[in-house]
């Protein structure tokens, strides 16, 4: 038998499930150690409660950080001895909780595009990596153009909201970990600051425009300068926009994430 545990996040049990099922796939017993138990559902693999210690590996990211060439998936599964090309995926079976046809009744003929942003990085409250949360403005303006074609929902607690975003629905505090996961799956596309937003778009293969902050990336501390595009996004459905550029550049992302979005809900309908 194998225990396995990652970082004590969301995200990282969005990470941990999918490389604690590439063991399972392969005949393992696996306990995974998480917080975030409602992540496993449907999954062969066993779930006990987070802990550090008496593990017998470790599928995390931070020892990668400085490792040029890999992306942040790749760095779990090298972190966990996971050999190989290990798919970033998992199958999800949508709960009963009617969440996701009631969004879809709201948005209509639009595309839905989950938006998380305006948030505590890391759940952090020492204020360490807070510059990873990009500027509201330009991120406003991302959704300005995205939600000029699209449905935008937005997700996260309050808890850790530091501002709020342009939405046509808020479901702040109003999702399960399984409603989520349910809305991860079907929306149509993702906006998204740093944060479990990446992971649970990527592991459905949901297109994904990260905004990230300039600030973060140019940081005095080592550990958040290397929280970088290129380093933490790991599927071709992601793609990023960094908000000091000049307001057309930042509208041109956005037009192109949406045409990419709205192409996409076409040929699904």
């Amino acid at each position: 038998m194998i225990r396995i545990r990652g970082a004590s996040g969301l995200g990282d049990s969005v990470y941990l499930r999918a490389v604690a099922e590439h063991f399972a796939r392969q005949g393992e017993q696996v306990v995974a150690c998480s917080n975030f138990p409602d992540v496993f559902k449907g999954s062969p693999v066993s779930v006990e409660p987070f802990r550090r210690t008496d593990v017998d590996l470790v599928a995390h990211y931070v020892t990668g950080k400085i490792r040029r060439g890999t992306t942040q998936w790749q760095d779990v599964c090298i972190s966990a001895g996971a050999l190989g090309e290990v798919p970033f995926r998992f199958d999800w079976a949508r709960g009963s909780s009617g969440m996701v046809e009631r969004v879809r009744d709201l948005a209509g003929d639009l595309p839905v595009v989950l938006v998380h942003g305006g948030r505590v990085p890391m759940n952090r409250t020492d204020g360490f990596g807070a510059k990873i949360m990009p500027a509201r403005e330009p991120f406003a303006r991302v959704l300005g153009r995205v939600g000029a074609e699209c449905f935008l929902v937005a997700v996260g607690r309050h808890v850790d909201r530091v501002y709020t975003l342009p939405c046509d629905l808020d479901l702040t505090d109003a999702t399960t970990v399984p409603d989520l996961l349910d809305l991860f799956q079907d929306c149509d596309g993702v906006v998204g600051q740093c944060s479990f937003a990446v992971p649970m778009a990527e592991v459905f293969d949901r297109p994904l425009l990260a905004v990230w902050s300039s600030e973060g990336l140019a940081d005095r501390e080592p550990y958040v300068r290397a929280i970088t595009p290129e380093k933490v996004l790991s599927k071709p459905s992601s793609r990023h926009v960094v908000d000091d550029v000049r307001p057309e550049e930042i509208i041109a992302a956005a037009a192109a994430f949406e045409r990419h979005i709205t192409k996409g809900a076409r040929c699904a309908s």
